[in-house]
């Protein structure tokens, strides 16, 4: 009874509302038929993004110091270095990634693609090393001619009249080349690139025994290449932190526009060691890699911050120790990573984000994928120091002074970074090449830091400054980099690089020193109960 007489109101309501009701005294207003002519409401406007950066430093990769001029383009945008190397590109749309160029009269040029730029006012660093070129000569074009780059055996042969312009025409007057070895052993960072091969299914990580940098232009400037049907003859001087060297190799040519490494032709060892060299027949000139594409597991792991809270898009990095190659990742949302190695190989893993970085811990891996034993934690500090060097002298050894007089990071007592004194020597080597990285966890409150060099082995032919040495550190994302002083003798053992000053936050200044010696430097703290900072 009661549901008949609720529908019997309802309907009354609804029929009143469709007439209208009276004169308005039952408090109903007629409302007008809607406008079919009027025009739709406008969508609601979309959330605003901003755009992605990217910043960083050029360096070369030399002496170390900073690179003025460097035109730094990406994504339609470009930017040039100031005094000191270092450049800002601000106005990138956000995208998955981005391929930098570097380009400098004098200098061989340098690519490297960024890391993932997706989200809405993402921003990245990339500090790049670039190697001034190491032979401009001049000869005729008509003729045959080696192109000899001394104190190596990489070499460009040319055959006569095998050089054409663009348009297919002979080159105007005579020919300037200009060629440079590349030695990713000694540093992996002067390959461009990222260390990625093109193949059938996208791409793959691959491993260097040196490379070889050639061009050449006609009297007006004029970029010259080989005729159609002709090609030329490298030879590649080996880099490689591996034990032996193959037999032979593929050659690739890195592409410009796609930032990777295309394979064609092969080259085959040959010479006496010391003397060797990968020699091949290339019908371009770029820059070509002596390579090979690895078999790889993953090293599976996790990034966190001081404060045990997992962190999200950190750059995850491994870099080989007994092979020459590196391998990127990017953490998901739960701060977990997966990052390519080669099968049955060394190497160490470390994190970065835009200001910190992490301890650097050394993985060995066989034909499985491999759990990290516990995540990479960005330190406090953010300070990290990267020693590499050449094949020779064989043991090159970091070693730090601490905050306390008794603190002495080194082979022999290699820190912690869970106690004072808050340094660790997170990877060490013993067999050329390095690398060797030191990483601080926390600093003490002013306080003077020393970071020095030693020659193990004693040898100088050649030394530190012939090998050459090279040490790199980062400083909440800022780099320095340093290569031998003048001055280094046969009982010159030690090279004291920098100190580490701090004031009353922890600030951390690099203050360079860049002095050979006798005997190792000591350090300035005496006093005990240094106060660090949390």
């Amino acid at each position: 009874m009661k549901t008949r007489m609720f529908f019997a109101a309802l309907a009354a309501a609804v029929a009143l509302v469709a007439c209208g009701g009276s004169d308005g005294g039952a408090g109903f207003v007629t409302l007008p038929p809607p406008d079919q002519n009027a025009p739709p409401p406008p969508p609601p406007p979309p959330p605003q993004q901003t755009n992605a950066k990217v910043s960083g430093r050029v360096t070369n990769a030399l002496d170390g110091q900073g690179v003025a001029q460097v035109t730094v383009a990406a994504a339609g945008v470009s930017a040039v270095t100031g005094d000191d190397g270092s450049y800002s590109l601000a106005e990138i749309p956000p995208n998955a990634s981005v391929l930098l160029s570097f380009s400098k009269a004098g200098m061989v040029p340098q690519s490297r693609a960024t890391a993932a730029l997706s989200g809405s006012g993402a921003s990245t660093v990339v500090n790049v090393p670039m190697l001034p070129v190491a032979v401009t000569e001049t000869f005729d074009g008509q003729s045959a001619h080696d192109v000899v780059v001394p104190g190596s055996t990489a070499m460009v042969r040319v055959s006569a009249n095998s050089l054409r312009r663009p348009d297919g025409s002979a080159p105007g007057g005579l020919v300037t080349a200009r060629v440079t070895p590349i030695a990713p052993a000694s540093d992996v960072n002067v390959m461009p690139g990222n260390y990625l091969a093109a193949t059938d299914g996208g791409s793959a990580p691959m491993e260097s025994f040196g490379a070889l940098d050639a061009s050449f232009t006609d009297a007006d400037g004029t970029p010259l290449n080989l005729a159609a049907g002709t090609s030329a003859t490298v030879r590649i001087a080996p880099s490689s932190r591996a034990g032996t060297l193959p037999p032979s190799v593929p050659l690739f040519f890195y592409n410009t526009a796609t930032g990777l490494w295309v394979q064609e032709g092969s080259a085959t060892l040959q010479g006496t060691a010391p003397n060797q060299y990968y020699e091949g027949t290339v019908t371009h000139f770029t820059t070509w890699n002596a390579d090979q594409i690895y078999n790889t597991v993953r090293i599976n792991g996790c990034v966190q911050d001081a404060t045990g809270a997992r962190v999200a898009g950190a750059l995850v990095a491994s870099e080989g120790k007994s092979y020459t190659g590196q391998a990127t990742a990017l953490t998901n949302a739960n701060g977990e990573f997966s990052v390519a190695v080669k099968r049955t190989s060394s190497a160490f893993v470390v994190a970065t984000t835009a200001s910190e970085i992490s301890n650097a811990p050394t993985v060995n891996v066989a034909d499985e994928d491999v759990p990290l034993g516990s995540c990479l934690e960005l330190t406090r500090s953010a300070l990290s120091i990267k020693l590499t060097w050449g094949e020779r002298p064989r043991d090159l050894d970091s070693h730090t002074l601490g905050a306390n007089a008794d603190e002495h990071v080194y082979y022999s007592d290699k820190g912690s970074l869970a106690a004072a004194p808050f340094i660790a020597l997170d990877v060490d080597d013993v067999d050329s090449f390095g690398p060797e990285v030191t990483t601080f966890a926390k600093l003490a409150k002013n306080r003077t830091y020393r970071f020095y060099i030693r020659n193990f082995s004693g040898t100088f032919d050649p030394g530190q400054t012939g090998s050459p040495a090279r040490v790199e550190v980062s400083n909440r994302g800022a780099q320095t980099v340093f290569s031998p002083p003048a001055g280094e003798s046969n009982s010159t053992d030690y090279w004291h690089v920098f100190d580490v000053r701090t004031d009353e936050a922890c600030n951390a200044s690099i203050v360079p020193v860049q002095q050979f010696l006798a005997d190792p430097p000591v350090s300035l703290d005496t006093s005990g109960n240094a106060q660090y900072c949390n």
